[in-house]
């Protein structure tokens, strides 16, 4: 059967391609931390709310990552616009065409994106917990149509009967073995770096019997979450086609050793974790599991991006594009780049600090 691949815009990429996947998996590294702390912050936040007393320390962690949801959710919009360029650049043909069948589902992200933003602003200065569960909603629902899309875009050889099938743009890909695992996948691997953010907000707490209360929560989440993602990744792995499960399990010993040293590197961050919890004023074991927790999370975004090559080597190469490098473009870029994460981390410090000198409008 002949498959309908669009052919490749014509004007040539205006960089290398290792460069471009190289920004592409950076931007998205930097999407996704802030995406988990974002989902995961507001299922965390939801729960401490519902146990908590007014000034227990439940009370103050659903404050505290209450009034963080809103930053957060807006750093995961500009990251993921960055990251989200770079697929379009190197895997055109294949994102817009998924994106197409998508339809309707896929337009209808940026509203959402608009009302959850809102949600998360609206419960932060009225502390409405109706609010709260709509931001979370809008954020499970997105990430949701997001897995649809970036699966779609796989599995070209199922466009054509969709689209046969309607016209109208409202194709999931609810048919692909794989969908559920990978969507549960990014659920609980979201509430493991939620819980991670809850063990970072532990390490900046001077309040010595808060700070211990923090670390406890943050390991536990972060370590039941991440068991039964493990299992999950079983899940996911059995229902990833063989040729790509081979890669993954052997075939190719840098995609596996990719697969184990997460893996162990996940353990040892449980440990760490866990450890810290009773460490008293040591800070090593959760600056050991947190490090070990976000290096988890770099190599999983390179085993991901070792999966798309797979699922799409039968039909599409990104090396095999045009390439025409703007050095001068490409310099101008980088430098505005490096320009731009010094002015975030600036933001960042100043917010820290006003968050120290007005608590009580922190919280």
């Amino acid at each position: 059967m002949q498959i309908p691949i669009p052919t490749p815009d014509p004007m040539p990429l205006p960089a290398p391609v290792w460069l471009l996947r190289s920004l592409l998996l950076l931007t998205f590294f930097l999407h996704v931390v802030t995406m988990n702390f974002a989902f995961g912050g507001s299922v965390i936040a939801l729960v401490s709310k519902l146990r908590a007393k007014p000034e227990d320390d439940a009370g103050r962690l659903a404050r505290q990552l209450r009034g963080m949801l809103p930053v957060l959710v807006a750093f995961t919009i500009t990251l993921g616009v960055a990251a989200l360029l770079f697929v379009q650049v190197l895997y055109g043909p294949m994102l817009y065409s998924s994106s197409i069948l998508l339809g309707m589902p896929w337009m209808a992200v940026i509203p959402l994106l608009i009302a959850g933003y809102y949600a998360f602003y609206w419960s932060t200065l009225r502390d409405s917990r109706m609010a709260m569960w709509i931001g979370t909603i809008i954020l499970a629902v997105i990430a949701f149509t997001l897995t649809n899309n970036m699966t779609l875009m796989l599995t070209p050889e199922r466009w054509t009967g969709f689209y046969r099938a309607s016209m109208a743009g409202i194709h999931f890909n609810l048919g692909d073995a794989s969908i559920f695992p990978r969507y549960l996948h990014m659920v609980l691997g979201a509430l493991a770096m939620g819980g991670l953010l809850v063990a970072i907000l532990g390490l900046r707490e001077r309040d010595a019997q808060h700070k211990q209360w923090l670390l406890r929560q943050g390991g536990m989440w972060f370590t039941g979450a991440t068991v039964f993602n493990v299992l999950v990744g079983f899940w996911f792995l059995a229902a990833l086609p063989r040729a790509v499960a081979a890669v993954l399990l052997g075939k190719s010993a840098g995609a596996a050793i990719l697969v184990g040293a997460s893996v162990i590197l996940a353990f040892i961050a449980i440990i760490e974790l866990l450890l810290a919890a009773n460490a008293g004023p040591k800070t090593g074991p959760a600056l050991i599991g947190i490090t070990c927790a976000l290096i988890t999370m770099a190599l999983m975004v390179l085993v991901r991006d070792r999966v798309r090559a797979e699922y799409l080597a039968p039909y599409f190469r990104p090396g095999d594009l045009a390439v025409a490098p703007q050095w001068g473009v490409i310099v101008l870029f980088l430098v505005l780049f490096v320009g731009g994460l010094a002015t975030v981390y600036w933001m960042l410090r100043k917010l820290a600090a006003a968050r120290r000198r007005f608590p009580m409008v922190a919280e």
